[in-house]
């Protein structure tokens, strides 16, 4: 299990969270839902870059 630390969008403050053991069939453009504590809300975090999807940095 690994960490990750994202940026809440809604609330700015630094969120961690833990991210299981990635399996080999995971795709590069998989999502994860993600329970934020810092907003009550849910994310979508990228798999591969640990990054939300509405992080404007992860588009290129």
């Amino acid at each position: 299990m690994s960490k990750t630390l994202f940026r809440c969008p809604n609330t700015g403050m630094n969120v961690q969270h833990h991210v299981g053991e990635a399996s080999s069939e995971t795709k590069d453009g998989a999502v994860v839902v993600v329970s934020c504590p810092a907003c009550a809300r849910i994310h979508l975090m990228n798999v591969a870059t640990g990054r939300l999807v509405s992080d404007p940095r992860s588009q290129s």
